[in-house]
């Protein structure tokens, strides 16, 4: 009798780990009849900010009147949220059916889990025809799984540290990772970078014979105001012949670091008008003021204020706290916090130790959550003096008895977390 596969068994295929090298995509691509090949694509690396881009820059795209694949990683409540056409995450149905068409093969050539996850984005983009596919690299870039496309347009958004057991451990070896993303004779954009890193690219661009254009080269933004509800301004967008003036836009994340990342969207659609026309004024302001990205200083309350975050490397920590405060103006800032192993978890709690007057911590399952005790000797080690509880809602109990007028409850860390926050 054929065996039934369920979700358990797809995500089991992580102890596979990941494979170094393109091969395995490739044959199991091969056996596709190479998906990949049948549409255009925009792929976009970086470190953090590259969901957000994906997801910007897909809902311009639909309000152009295209049909829109969108692949990202990780999802947060469920599995289909990574494959999306034209906004509708692909059903349970899709995905089982695939797998049971190509589980054998899957397991006889030890296919990695996010191996069979991209190539059954790029199966789904094939059969349903997508004009074009947005699709955000999973790690690095270089032998990331998605880089057997041929993209029209690379992105790279903004690049920290993360993964440095996998990429290196200073920001010029992890950009020359992600640098490997660009296509001879393809444009390839940028988000602002630190001067070191932005010249790592600049030398791998003229390596490989790409056109490589800042967000600043295309976009200039005016009147931007930061509320928390959103950010406003008006925006100039030119590549080539082509310019656009937004005099009034409103894009529904919020956060300064959202602002460059809004800006690498936007540059990104201008480059794209070259070859889709459908791309105007009111489809890259009918675009943005749509879209639709969870989890993202997404505010879920306002008695108490409580902003949840999937903020995961210093990085992303730092730039979360400081707009915290700077938008919300919080009289005191209450954290609950988890990350998965092999995360800097020292490094996001020192900076919270800084930013914030009470620190939750939340264990999560293994095993990629760690143990309530080892989270706990990493927070003290780092000197933040945080108090651990066994579960999210255990951890919004203290948190909510803990604020008065005028305090914030910030949710942030891993994915997982996010997913608890969430299904609640």
């Amino acid at each position: 009798m054929k065996k039934i596969i369920t979700w358990n068994d797809f995500y089991s295929l992580q102890r596979f780990g990941m494979t170094v090298g393109l091969d395995n995509i490739r044959l199991f691509c091969q056996r596709l009849r190479n998906p990949q090949n049948s549409f255009p694509s925009v792929q976009i690396g970086g470190t953090n900010g590259k969901g957000t881009v994906a997801a910007t820059l897909s809902s311009i795209l639909r309000q152009a009147g295209l049909t829109v694949g969108m692949y990202t990683s990780p999802h947060i409540l469920r599995f289909g949220e990574r494959i999306q056409v034209n906004g509708e995450p692909i059903s349970d149905d899709e995905v089982f059916s695939f797998l049971n068409d190509h589980w054998n093969f899957i397991q006889d050539n030890h296919i990695t889990f996010f191996e069979t996850a991209t190539a059954l984005a790029f199966d789904t983009f094939k059969k349903q025809a997508v004009d074009l596919a947005v699709v955000e690299v999973g790690l690095g870039g270089t032998f990331d799984s998605t880089s057997i496309l041929r993209p029209l347009l690379s992105i790279i958004t903004r690049v920290d540290y993360d993964h440095q057991d996998r990429l290196g451990n200073n920001l010029e070896d992890i950009a020359k990772d992600k640098a490997g993303i660009f296509i001879a004779g393809g444009y390839s954009v940028i988000s602002r970078q630190e001067r070191h890193v932005e010249d790592v690219f600049r030398e791998a661009a003229l390596e490989k014979g790409t056109k490589l254009l800042t967000s600043d080269d295309i976009v200039e933004l005016g009147d931007v105001s930061l509320r928390p509800e959103g950010i406003s301004g008006s925006a100039r967008i030119s590549f080539l012949s082509h310019e656009f003036e937004l005099d009034q836009f409103q894009f529904p994340l919020t956060g300064n670091f959202q602002i460059e990342n809004l800006k690498t969207a936007l540059a990104a659609a201008g480059v794209l008008t070259d070859s889709y026309h459908q791309i105007t004024n009111t489809a890259i302001s009918d675009g943005l003021i749509r879209v639709d990205w969870p989890g993202r200083l997404q505010q879920l309350s306002t008695d108490p204020t409580v902003i949840l975050d999937v903020g995961h490397n210093p990085g992303a920590v730092r730039a979360v706290t400081e707009a915290v405060k700077s938008i919300w103006k919080p009289k005191k800032v209450i954290t609950i916090f988890s990350a998965v192993q092999g995360k800097d978890i020292a490094a996001m709690t020192s900076l919270l130790k800084r930013e914030t007057d009470l620190g939750i911590l939340v264990p999560l399952p293994l095993p990629r959550g760690l143990p309530d005790s080892q989270l706990a000797e990493i927070a003290s080690d780092a000197g933040w003096d945080a108090v651990v509880k066994e579960d999210y809602s255990t951890a919004l109990k203290l948190a909510e008895s803990s604020t008065s007028q005028d305090d914030l409850i910030l949710i942030i860390g891993s994915h997982y977390l996010a997913e608890e926050v969430l299904k609640k």
